[in-house]
């Protein structure tokens, strides 16, 4: 299996794209923790997942609190020993979005502590230990919503954790650990793009980055990574022809997860799915 032994962990228990994704990283044969405060849809995956055959547990957390995070954190590597895939949704929908001069206090509050300080504090948690597997993968997900300009502290969340994931591609090396960002769209196209304007390959460089840089070759070359000029949207089968056009969120998850060390700093647009809405 490709994730024999890989341990991953998935920062929502809502049904839809985060389930759908824990049921393929189990088929994959990676080791699954998920957790999140909806205990009853988080335990009912686990026990969908264990009755296939796969290892999963969940652990009841608000991501939130720092607290919370760093004790499923602890309780991961207690259960499992190691930590490969962090997989964040970046999403508040038991919250009531509006327009800017609408936009409630408490609304921006618990929305932006959920969407944008949870997601920052798994990564800042989950580092470590991502480093310490060799390849660890962070995976950001900004789900699609049909929300529009309307919906204003969405939007917000949405581009922090955008730019969050540039500031971790930024800061860490793609031999240490990669980061990339999936952001579920209208558009029937697999897109990618840089954030950082530069594609970065990790160890494991696929043939087509080396034909796209071979104009640069006699330059250093990096046994660990190598980054290559980039427009700021490609067709993702252009720069890449051994990863498929994407049918919905899931199966681009599946590939950052299994194929996480081939992209580093990057930003799969892919299409949303009737579960992602």
């Amino acid at each position: 299996m490709r994730l024999n032994e890989k341990v991953a962990l998935i920062t929502s228990s809502r049904e839809g794209v985060c389930v759908e994704a824990a049921h393929l990283l189990a088929q994959a044969g990676a080791k699954i923790v998920i957790c999140g405060r909806n205990a009853v849809q988080g335990r009912a995956t686990v026990a969908d997942i264990q009755r296939n055959g796969g290892r999963a547990c969940f652990i009841l957390t608000d991501i939130a609190v720092a607290a919370d995070v760093q004790a499923a954190i602890d309780e991961t590597i207690a259960t499992y020993g190691r930590l490969d895939i962090l997989l964040n949704s970046a999403s508040s929908y038991h919250m009531r979005d509006s327009s800017l001069l609408e936009v409630s206090e408490t609304t921006w509050d618990r929305m932006t502590e959920t969407a944008l300080k949870g997601t920052f504090l798994c990564c800042q948690y989950a580092i470590p230990f991502l480093q310490n597997a060799g390849n660890g993968t962070i995976i950001n997900l900004v789900e699609h919503s049909n929300a529009g300009q309307d919906h204003t502290v969405e939007g917000v969340c949405h581009g922090g954790v955008l730019a969050l994931t540039c500031k971790i591609a930024q800061q860490f090396s793609a031999s240490s650990i990669t980061a990339n960002l999936i952001w579920a769209t209208d558009s029937p196209y697999t897109q990618l793009s840089s954030l950082t304007n530069k594609i970065v390959y990790g160890p494991n460089q696929i043939q087509s980055s080396q034909a796209n840089s071979s104009q640069t070759s006699g330059n250093q070359a990096s046994s660990h990574s190598s980054e290559v000029e980039t427009p700021s949207t490609n067709s993702l089968a252009d720069d890449n022809p051994t990863a498929d056009r994407f049918d919905n969120v899931p199966e681009a998850v599946m590939y950052l997860a299994t194929s996480g060390s081939l992209l580093h700093g990057c930003i799969l647009m892919v299409p949303a799915d009737e579960t992602s809405e």
